[in-house]
């Protein structure tokens, strides 16, 4: 889990993504277990989500 949520930082660095962007780029298959891991990410204050754009981005 520790692994996939360093992907994810690491891929959101770049620039804010989509969530299927950020699927493909920290290669995660599962839609659904990267939205709940980003939800958890953004509990904990480590990525925001832009509800405009419909992007995450680090917080």
């Amino acid at each position: 889990m520790l692994n996939e949520r360093e992907k994810i930082l690491e891929a959101l660095r770049e620039k804010p993504l989509k969530v299927f962007e950020v699927m493909r780029r920290a290669n995660i298959p599962n839609e659904e277990a990267c939205q709940s891991l980003l939800m958890k990410m953004r509990s904990e204050g480590s990525v925001k989500f832009d509800i405009h754009k419909g992007r995450w981005h680090i917080g």
